[in-house]
């Protein structure tokens, strides 16, 4: 059987946060382009890449050249944090190329609005955001959302794996086994909208009962430490 190609990711540009962010992608099986017009800090992590350009990123052509392109690069990480307008004009080539997922950087909540209003999938706040669980949620696809709410804990929005499902919470064992406590549930509800047709709308079921079955669709709220969110993760995969 061939083996699994690895995920490609684009990290544009390379300063603290982007290097952070190559260094943390680097531990594992994945392939990473990075890119910035600044010779020195494409050096500092150069042995970390598997292509290394030092070049513009709102130049089409240098990115089309580099491999970034709809078919090659599964996730870009837009980590420009001095310039405000490169930033969001680099996200929105990235999203005209069609990249599956675009994760960019933002400095203030003006800054976050004008990148969601243009399509990416996730506004991150460098100074909020510990690089590594940026990585972490981006290689491991149950993983909805997650974030720190100390230097111990996190909490994790999962969808439901597939041998959750039909079962109970206590039939499950999530906090034996796992070390991690299930604190919500988000699941999607049939109804019927005022025109008459079949819409959905979504509820939160908070601190669920132990006999509480997991249903396909559902999202779990989890809260743990975070050596065994990380655990809990790698188990659903």
């Amino acid at each position: 059987m061939s083996e699994e190609k690895p995920k490609t990711f684009v990290v544009i540009g390379l300063g603290v946060f982007g290097n952070q962010i190559v260094r943390n992608l680097s531990k594992y099986n994945v392939d990473i382009i990075g890119i910035d017009k600044d010779e020195k800090k494409v050096e500092e992590v150069k042995d970390h890449l598997k292509i290394a350009i030092i070049g513009d990123a709102t130049d089409t052509s240098q990115l089309e050249q580099a491999g970034v392109n709809a078919q090659d690069v599964d996730v870009a990480i837009v980590a420009i944090g001095e310039n405000v307008e490169v930033n969001v004009y680099v996200s929105l080539l990235l999203k005209e190329l069609g990249i599956k997922k675009v994760f960019s950087r933002a400095v203030n909540d003006q800054h976050a609005n004008i990148l969601a209003k243009i399509g990416v999938d996730k506004v991150v706040f460098p100074e909020g955001y510990v690089a590594k669980h940026l990585v972490s949620s981006l290689l491991s696809p149950k993983v909805l959302d997650m974030f720190s709410f100390s230097d111990e804990y996190s909490v994790i929005e999962v969808s439901s794996p597939k041998m959750f499902v039909n079962k109970m919470l206590q039939e499950l064992g999530v906090r034996t086994k796992y070390n991690v406590t299930v604190i919500g549930i988000k699941r999607k509800i049939p109804i019927i909208d005022e025109a008459g047709e079949t819409d959905t709308k979504e509820e939160i079921i908070f601190v669920p009962s132990p006999d509480e079955e997991i249903l396909e669709g559902d999202v779990l709220i989890v809260v743990g430490k975070n050596q065994d969110i990380e655990k809990f993760k790698k188990v659903i995969g």
